[in-house]
């Protein structure tokens, strides 16, 4: 069951779970996709360079050693765009009142977490305003507080507003 208190707009159960998947990607820093990625690209080399020497060349072990490697590039590219998001956010100094979306419990993911969703609106840099829908994931106890508010104060990067987060503490 969903606990959902949408406030200006009813936003889809589809969005719904949209949001709350970016929040659970936006808290992952990456540390473990990096040390992933990194220890497959390893052991795959050290495969190829000293084990494939002691059995003969069968074309299965290299195919196997080089999706390894495939795999554990992709993992690096996807825990560096994890840990820059997270030192981008660190920078984020602008902070600005963003309207509540919704504010529910997502019981699609494991432990039912509470999420809050809000619409960014500012302008950038180069005079174009920018409209997102974000979201982050509160504690579920917080659902109940937060679905009562109009407003969220919200800190972003001017340059970058997807780089954005609650300025709660």
């Amino acid at each position: 069951m969903i606990i959902s208190h949408p406030r200006r707009t009813t936003i889809s159960r589809h969005e719904q779970f949209q949001l709350a998947q970016q929040a659970l990607r936006r808290r992952d820093r990456g540390a473990g996709l990096l040390a992933l990625g990194a220890s497959l690209i390893v052991g795959a080399i050290g495969a190829l360079i000293w084990l494939q020497p002691l059995i003969a060349p069968i074309p299965a072990s290299i195919a196997i050693n080089l999706i390894a490697i495939g795999i554990g590039v992709a993992c690096l590219i996807a825990g560096w765009r994890r840990y820059s998001f997270h030192r981008q956010l660190r920078a984020a100094t602008a902070i600005t009142d963003a309207p509540v979306i919704d504010c529910w419990i997502e019981n699609a993911f494991e432990g039912e977490p509470g999420v809050i969703a809000w619409e960014l609106i500012v302008a950038k840099p180069d005079g174009k305003e920018v409209r997102l829908r974000q979201a982050q994931l509160i504690d579920p106890s917080l659902v109940a507080q937060w679905q009562h508010a109009a407003t969220v104060p919200v800190r972003y990067m001017p340059v970058n507003p997807a780089v954005s987060v609650l300025a709660i503490e």
